[in-house]
């Protein structure tokens, strides 16, 4: 674990000292490395003592405000350790250590204000969205696991209440919870939000927001093509049931004038549109073929 731990900090300083030869894959996979024994470490409890002084001695070496990407890692990572690591309290020397640099001395509290206005910030993480991605996914399973549970029935009241870093953790932690296709659920609150377009408002806070819940396809992609294609089929539908019986077409001319008037004006607008648009491609077809043909006479005449 100690080699785990030494590359984890070397990683740490290449991103500080020449981000351009920082390997995120490696760093991650080092990152999980580490968590993937702390659970073993419960029952070994000389390990766990030995493996905390050494990452105590390892933090100590740098400012933890060196970076953001040094602050989140040995935050989140050594409220884990003490989470899953340390049953007696013999091993969280370096836990009590980072949590005496906090502000705010709570882990989910701190997590919330502080780390993720990391996350958040602008050009947070060197704007590497694969580290941002995977921190803000740790502090949902820190928080599912070892702090509150996710409310289900959260209603979009609440939600609106809190701040965009807030609402796509919360986002992220029900995604854990309750499963990915949760927008896709009529009765969730992911799915009304998208009704009432609150998805999309939180889409518009920031690049960061707007991705995040692209990813998560909370918030569909579509072409300015693709809109009017729909806009047309739905004009189409409209108008073969208004002209789909002689009754319902005189019904709509006699109760509902305004709602005629708009049908006579967009036909109106296409048979324009029909006209005027092959008039313009012929005119410009007749154009461009005048300019070759005075293009090959000057041409012609160059040769002779």
């Amino acid at each position: 674990m100690k080699s785990y731990i030494n590359d984890l900090f070397k990683y740490l300083d290449t991103y500080e000292k020449d981000y351009s030869k920082f390997e995120t894959e490696a760093f991650l996979q080092t990152y999980n490395g580490i968590v993937t024994v702390f659970k073993s470490l419960r029952s070994d409890r000389n390990q766990a003592v030995e493996a905390d002084y050494y990452l105590l001695d390892k933090i100590k070496m740098s400012p933890l405000t060196s970076s953001d990407l040094r602050q989140l890692t040995v935050q989140v990572l050594i409220s884990r350790f003490e989470s899953e690591a340390d049953n007696d309290g013999r091993s969280n020397q370096a836990y009590s250590y980072c949590r005496g640099l906090r502000p705010v001395k709570q882990d989910i509290t701190f997590f919330e204000k502080n780390l993720l206005q990391l996350l958040f910030s602008e050009g947070g993480l060197n704007n590497n969205f694969r580290l941002n991605t995977f921190f803000l996914n740790e502090i949902a399973y820190f928080m599912n696991n070892f702090g509150r549970s996710v409310r289900v029935d959260l209603n979009p009241e609440e939600f609106e209440c809190m701040s965009a870093p807030v609402k796509l953790l919360e986002l992220q932690r029900r995604r854990l919870a309750l499963g990915v296709d949760l927008i896709k659920d009529r009765t969730s609150l992911e799915f009304h939000l998208q009704r009432v377009n609150a998805i999309d408002r939180l889409g518009a806070k920031s690049k960061l927001c707007e991705r995040y819940l692209t990813e998560w396809n909370y918030l569909a992609k579509t072409s300015w093509w693709s809109r009017f294609t729909e806009w047309i089929s739905e004009l189409g539908a409209k108008l073969r049931g208004a002209f789909s019986s002689f009754g319902y077409f005189r019904l709509l001319s006699n109760q509902r004038k305004p709602a005629y008037f708009k049908y006579v004006l967009i036909i109106i607008i296409f048979l324009a549109v029909a006209v005027g648009v092959p008039a313009y491609w012929n005119s410009y077809a007749a154009k461009k073929l005048q300019q070759f043909q005075q293009k090959a006479n000057e041409l012609h005449s160059i040769r002779k």
